[in-house]
């Protein structure tokens, strides 16, 4: 008989029971042919309707109890009899899976469990299931389970914290599968604001709630502790003293962040600890707290990419059935719009570039007509461009990474490997600057670098990854012009390209995009300028060959109603 356990009366004086029900069977031991008992034992809540008197509400329980009874007992029995070896029922489609891992030191068996639960859609279809679907489905998971076990790769969702799996995640996946500098920015992430949220939660339980708590707070204004820091005077005048090189190699900070430090532009908390550590400087004193303490849209959107391509990999790694930040909506990125160099102010910057060195010169040109990253141009050697077909094959790109060095690797996608052809105008100047850089060759003699780079100081050895950066925009505030960044003469490039009527296609192969959907959203501000112009242009084919009827273009007759 189940068990009847009375609640009291809930907030709207219904009385209110727990009925508890269990039934028992006879099933095999795991590992052995002998039999055991196995009971199960299943619990719900009964409240009797409003206005029921506490006798009659007994009556009805005492009825609700055989009815919960005896569909427990047949949903056990259905259990049953589909013959499932080391298999257990929790709900009606919950089961959980036992396999053995080995013995202890006392000899007793190492018992490893996984909950399985039957899924209810499939391509957006509710699944009925049969009692023969439910033995194949559930026999095959137990398999899979076991052999997990057995080779010693089952991780356990239900037991293992978010941190743990995301440590796991760190050390297995990222160390092997992402680049130096992409991996650092997710260290920093997880460290710093995602484990201290979500790390503590075990990994099978995250729900998209939890994402969506961590979400928003990280969108309120003051969660940024750190805040912005703004250089006293002092501290600018100490770091003009010092070269910027000399500055990052004590320091560990990025050639960028000094040079904005050296302006007296605001930096992080860390940053300013980094600084002012290794110049031996007070904080408080030193830097003066300012500026917005919330994190923007595009950083928030950082952090789900990254935690969802933790959960992504749960997944694949059987350790969760389905990743929760698929299902949680953070709204749509804002829309980039690229920055470049209309043809008036690209006039004026080649006019200026007339009296700068011609090395420098050069690197200017060929970041405008090929429209290559900085650390694409800086990688370039002379064995990589063909003078005869113009072309230029680009394979590998150069980065400086804070506590990792300097770096030469391959591009980011295979679309990234490409052969660009050079205009006729640039292909003569890099000629000429091999010569130059030949003329270099024979006064230095051997002490020259063998890396045989394009872009290099006198005497052969490679320039730093932010040189044209750092020489670009010295060279702008030189000449008064426009402040653009150097990527942005990559952006130049593309606006030529689609003046100039280049396909999308063509023009997405160039840039090294992996998918043309990124050049026309990058570019997409452009694209529509160039449609405007072909209307332009048939208004002017029209008139030249004077084929429209002048009455066919005159103002519509007003419409009348009708009457």
């Amino acid at each position: 008989m189940a068990q009847i356990i009375p609640k009291g009366l809930n907030k709207r004086g219904q009385h209110t029971f727990l009925i508890r029900a269990t039934v028992t069977a006879t099933v095999a031991a795991m590992g052995t042919d002998s039999e055991r008992q196995k009971s199960m034992t299943s619990t719900m809540t009964w409240t009797a309707p409003q206005e029921t008197s506490e006798s009659e509400a007994l009556k009805l329980v005492e009825k609700q109890a055989k009815l919960f009874e005896k569909r427990i007992e047949k949903r056990f029995q259905d259990f049953i009899a589909l013959g499932l070896k080391n298999t257990e029922l929790l709900s009606e489609n919950s089961y959980r899976i036992t396999a053995c891992s080995g013995y202890d030191n006392r000899g007793r068996q190492i018992k490893k469990r996984k909950t399985v639960t039957l899924p209810e859609l499939v391509d957006d279809k509710r699944l009925k299931w049969t009692a023969k679907q439910k033995q194949e489905y559930l026999d095959k998971q137990r398999v899979l389970f076991e052999e997990e076990v057995a080779k010693g790769i089952y991780l356990n969702g239900e037991t293992m914290t978010f941190a743990a799996f995301t440590q796991k995640w760190l050390d297995e996946y990222a160390e092997k599968q992402l680049a130096p500098g992409t991996l650092k920015n997710y260290r920093m992430r997880i460290q710093k604001r995602t484990l201290p949220a979500l790390g503590h939660l075990k990994i099978a339980k995250i729900q998209p709630h939890h994402l969506m708590t961590f979400y928003n707070n990280l969108g309120e204004d003051g969660i940024r502790l750190d805040g912005k820091f703004k250089p006293s005077e002092k501290v600018i005048e100490t770091l003009a003293a010092y070269p910027t090189q000399k500055l990052g190699d004590m320091t560990g900070i990025s050639f960028k962040t000094i040079q904005r430090l050296k302006k007296g532009e605001p930096t992080g908390l860390p940053t300013a600890e980094k600084l002012c550590n290794a110049l031996e400087l007070n904080v408080k004193n030193s830097f003066t707290a300012c500026g917005e303490k919330k994190l923007s849209d595009k950083t928030i959107r950082e952090h789900h990419n990254i935690v969802s391509a933790i959960l992504a990999t749960a997944v694949k790694w059987n350790t969760i059935l389905a990743n929760p930040a698929e299902r949680v909506d953070i709204g749509k990125p804002t829309k980039y719009t690229a920055k470049y160099y209309d043809d008036k102010q690209l006039s004026a910057m080649f006019a200026a570039l007339s009296v700068e060195p011609f090395m420098q010169k050069c690197m200017v040109y060929v970041s405008v007509d090929l429209g290559i990253r900085q650390g694409e141009l800086i990688a370039i050697r002379w064995s990589d461009i063909d003078f005869i077909s113009g072309k230029v094959t680009i394979n590998k790109q150069r980065q400086y990474i804070s506590g990792f060095g300097e770096i030469t690797k391959a591009p980011k996608t295979d679309s990234g490997t490409r052969y660009i052809t050079l205009s006729a105008t640039v292909n003569k100047m890099l000629r000429r600057l091999q010569a130059q850089q030949q003329g270099e060759f024979e006064v230095v003699g051997e002490t020259w670098s063998t890396d045989c780079l394009i872009f290099t100081h006198e005497d052969g050895t490679a320039i730093h990854t932010t040189y044209p950066y750092k020489w670009f925009t010295a060279f702008l505030e030189r000449h008064g012009l426009p402040k653009i960044t150097y990527h942005q003469l990559r952006h130049t490039n593309a606006s030529l390209s689609i003046a100039a009527g280049v396909d999308v296609v063509t023009l997405s192969g160039r840039l090294g995009h992996a998918d043309k959907n990124v050049t026309l959203g990058t570019y997409s501000h452009m694209i529509q300028s160039r449609e405007e112009q072909v209307a332009n242009a048939m208004d002017k084919y029209y008139s030249s060959v004077d084929m429209v009827k002048k009455s066919d273009t005159d103002e519509p007759p007003q419409i009348r109603k009708a009457v």
